[in-house]
């Protein structure tokens, strides 16, 4: 008798509970479902969009976003007309004018006036040559180079624009024309490169390149140019180089006006009273070697027949680290191609130099017939420098060049 009422007890219990959350469970959704009703009461169908006197751009009434729209500025277009309907696009102009002008009062970049291309020239900043003879090409096989400078006192900033070149020699027509700038002395060792829009004898560059330099710097600065070309080997060839000291008073004089020079070219140069020699330099950081290939002399002055050697001296600051020699040559026009290697720390390059002299052995003492001194700027100028650049900045070759030799007494201090 007591199993079935303990089953009947329980079969009410689990009734009892079933019908007390389905219960539960209805009141829930019929209380979210009310309060769905109410948030939606309170959003307005169709968005309001607030008055502007600035053209808006208005999206669409479906847009999933329910408040108003953000209203923003359209920027305004440019297009370019021919020159015929010259007048009506006046018109226009004025018209737009008229009836939005807070549209050209926004900031300086949505205009015509005040919009340029990144890395354009503006013409409007130089002071163009007005006589036609200022373009003139150069008498001879000169090669002339036309730039401006512009020294931005307030930012400590030289501005060079490199525009055109003129009268390359022929057989430089067909290839790639590039010109190297650098600051010098620079602890930046690499080159700025401007790179020739077109092929030809009057090849075009309009390129600008800005170098960071104080004030008080300015005048111990030179600027030098370098013009190469380019072979379908892609080997470089030197066609002439310019080196411009600075002055603070003549960039402030000259600022924006047009500049030409004629480049100093190997072939324009005659041999020199006490000959040449033809180096090749290079210097491997890593494994701090600096090598130098001496390969053959020209137009010596030799007082015997004893042969000529050269003497290769590195030099840091003021004290002769080490000396090596070639073998002994003969001739006026001796050929060594030898190479020699010395030790020097990537932080030396600044305060090292190469003293070369070709020399003719004597019973008593050497004769001296030559000496060149090639190094960074505290040491050299003009080609030692330029070849001495040239070996830091290009560490995977053999940098060759010709050198005219002086005697002891005019190799001085270039400072």
């Amino acid at each position: 008798m007591a199993d079935p009422l303990v089953a009947l007890a329980c079969g009410l219990s689990a009734t009892f509970l079933f019908l007390l959350l389905f219960g539960l469970s209805v009141y829930l959704l019929w209380r979210k479902r009310r309060n769905q009703t109410l948030y939606r009461g309170l959003i307005p169908t169709t968005p309001t969009i607030p008055r502007c006197t600035t053209p808006v751009l208005q999206t669409s009434q479906s847009s999933s976003y329910g408040s108003g729209g953000v209203p923003f500025f359209v920027p305004p277009r440019f297009k370019r007309t021919p020159q015929l309907n010259k007048g009506k696009e006046e018109t226009e102009h004025a018209d737009e004018w008229e009836l939005h002008p807070d549209l050209h009062t926004q900031r300086g970049s949505l205009t015509v006036g005040s919009w340029f291309p990144l890395g354009s020239i503006r013409p409007d900043l130089y002071q163009l040559p007005e006589e036609p003879s200022e373009w003139a090409l150069p008498n001879g096989s000169a090669v002339r180079l036309w730039f401006a400078l512009q020294y931005q006192q307030e930012r400590e900033q030289l501005v060079v624009s490199l525009l055109r070149a003129a009268n390359l020699p022929a057989q430089c027509q067909g290839n790639v024309t590039l010109v190297k700038l650098q600051l010098l002395p620079s602890d930046d060792r690499r080159h700025r490169q401007a790179r020739a829009r077109r092929k030809g004898c009057h090849p075009q560059f309009n390129d600008t390149f800005v170098f960071q330099v104080s004030n008080s710097c300015v005048d111990q600065c030179s600027l030098s140019m370098s013009m190469y070309t380019v072979d379908h080997q892609k080997k470089h060839h030197l066609v002439g180089l310019v080196l411009i000291p600075l002055r603070f008073s003549e960039l402030k004089e000259m600022a924006g006006k047009v500049q030409w020079r004629d480049l100093d070219s190997e072939s324009d140069q005659p041999l020199s009273k006490n000959g040449d020699i033809q180096v090749s330099l290079n210097y491997n950081q890593s494994l701090h070697r600096l090598t130098v290939v001496v390969l053959r002399a020209r137009g010596l002055q030799c007082c015997s027949d004893a042969g000529v050697c050269a003497q290769v001296s590195l030099k840091i600051h003021t004290q002769v680290v080490r000396n090596k020699w070639t073998t002994v040559a003969k001739g006026n026009n001796p050929s060594f191609n030898e190479r020699l290697t010395f030790r020097l720390l990537p932080m030396q390059l600044d305060t090292a130099c190469l003293t070369l002299q070709l020399q003719q052995p004597s019973t008593e003492e050497p004769v001296l017939l030559g000496i060149v001194v090639i190094g960074p700027f505290m040491y050299a100028r003009g080609r030692e420098l330029e070849h001495w650049n040239d070996m830091v900045s290009k560490p995977q070759e053999l940098v060759r060049q010709w050198h005219p030799l002086g005697s002891a007494d005019t190799v001085q201090d270039p400072q």
